[in-house]
């Protein structure tokens, strides 16, 4: 795994090899040739993690208060030391938006990191329009072109550049179970860009399709993402969705779950399960250091 903050993102010279009508689009360039990359100033959902003040991470608003990022970027860290920076960059500050908690998957592991998957919840709703997330990935997806976002550093082995807000675009190599790996050459997510999107186009407008996760310790060969479509329930989306022409198959129940007399009941992997705390000789109730209902002492 990458260091502790994994956020930039060394993003390759989308011009070298013509300008991409995708991200033409939808990344509002800027022009300025970045090493092997372009700032550009779209895309408002996506912006930085700062923690007590220093660059830390990439995160997408997908719900009026909640931001889609990594687990390892809030594993164990304090919600009060981080701010949700909208903007270009650091130095050009459009919004700073207070976070009221941190949810890490509960079966995130640093050791192997499964499940890097998490969910911010803001203080006041984020000022920008949330942006959807892919609900199915499959194997005719291998190949597709992702256009990725983030915050971090542009030069993988002085890992320098970092807070300044980059896209690059790069093939969808592998798909795994509940990652995706890319290694196009040249190109690479960094030191930084972690918890930052990755977004597929899917009739003619963007949806997220991965989050930033690891790759190689210089940023030169490979990277990996979490899979969005794998973690809805964990996620809440049909929970925050606004409408309701989408199918809910756990009937209303959540992630974040309930208390029925002492059995916890929530929704996990598109399933309704439960749990009797009773024998355990412990309570139902809400763990506020994670963010959802479970057995407590």
């Amino acid at each position: 795994m990458r260091s502790t903050s994994i956020v930039a993102l060394v993003v390759t010279t989308l011009a070298a090899c013509g300008p991409s009508d995708t991200a033409d689009r939808y990344l509002g360039r800027t022009g300025d040739a970045i090493v092997g990359g372009e700032t550009f100033v779209g895309l408002p959902a996506v912006g930085a993690l700062v923690y007590f003040g220093n660059m830390h991470c990439t995160a997408t608003v997908i719900a009026p208060k909640k931001l889609l990022t990594a687990a390892h970027c809030v594993d164990g860290i304090s919600a009060s030391g981080l701010q949700f920076v909208i903007g270009p960059s650091l130095g050009n500050v459009q919004s700073v938006v207070a976070v009221e908690s941190v949810t890490p998957h509960p079966g995130y592991n640093p050791s192997t990191i499964a499940n890097d998957i998490a969910f911010v919840t803001l203080k006041t709703p984020a000022p920008v329009e949330p942006m959807p997330v892919v609900t199915a990935l499959g194997p005719n997806n291998v190949g597709d072109e992702l256009i990725f976002v983030g915050y971090g550093a542009s030069n993988g082995f002085q890992q320098s550049g970092s807070g300044i807000k980059r896209a690059v675009t790069m093939q969808l190599a592998q798909l795994g179970s509940t990652t995706f790996a890319y290694s196009d050459q040249g190109k690479n997510t960094c030191n930084g860009d972690s918890g930052g999107p990755a977004f597929l186009q899917q009739n003619g407008e963007l949806f997220i399709a991965g989050v930033t996760s690891y790759g190689d310790q210089f940023c030169a060969q490979y990277g990996v993402d979490t899979r969005v479509d794998t973690y809805l329930d964990f996620l809440g989306v049909f929970e925050d969705s606004p409408t309701d022409d989408i199918a809910d198959p756990c009937g209303g129940e959540t992630f974040t779950g309930r208390c029925d007399g002492n059995t916890v009941v929530w929704c996990e992997n598109q399933e309704v399960k439960s749990g009797d705390c009773t024998p355990h000789g412990k309570t139902c109730g809400f763990n506020d250091s994670k963010g959802y209902f479970d057995c407590q002492d």
